[in-house]
This record gives structure tokens, sequence and C-alpha cells, in this order.
């Protein structure tokens, strides 16, 4: 589970998919196998909303899946930077 922080909001986040595929320049037998990709497939669990008092209340589930949609790109981006983390942290 990972939180995503979004302008208000603090979202649970649960990676259902990922696949990190490095670079392999010698091989031309594709693009994706000679620069690698990346793909992640994720959902919203669920999240908080803070006021201006830093008060937090609960998002509801409607507004974790408007978000998740609405911020889809941003989410990934956060969730990829938390997981290079970690990967730096275990080496």
């Amino acid at each position: 589970m990972y939180e995503v922080h979004l302008d208000q909001f603090v979202l649970q986040c649960e990676i259902t998919f990922i696949e990190d595929v490095q670079p392999s320049p010698g091989i031309d037998t594709s693009d994706w196998d000679a620069y690698g990709y990346r793909e992640m497939e994720f959902r919203v669990v669920s999240g908080q909303v803070y006021d201006e008092n830093g008060v937090a209340s609960d998002a509801g589930r409607n507004a974790c899946a408007a978000l998740a949609e609405k911020y889809a790109e941003l989410i990934e981006q956060q969730l990829w930077r938390l997981i290079e983390t970690e990967r730096q942290d275990v080496a």
C-alpha cells in the first residue's frame, strides 16, 4: 500500500499490476525491447481530505474513484517515485 499526496487529499493506493522492463540496447527486435518500458495499474483504496484547518475526513469511494480518474497520471508518477525510493533503500 502506498500513500499519495495530491493537494488537500491523501490517497491510499494499491498497485494491482506492474511491469518495469529495463532497456536492452543490443536487441533490435522492437523499440520496446531496446528502450525498455513501464506499465502500472493501480486502484485508490481509500482517501482522506483535509480542510483549511488541517482536519481530516474520509473522502469516500466516489471521491476516490473520481480522483483516480482525474489524476491518474500524477498518481502513477508519484507511485513510480515511491517504488524507485524503495529500490534505492534496498540497494
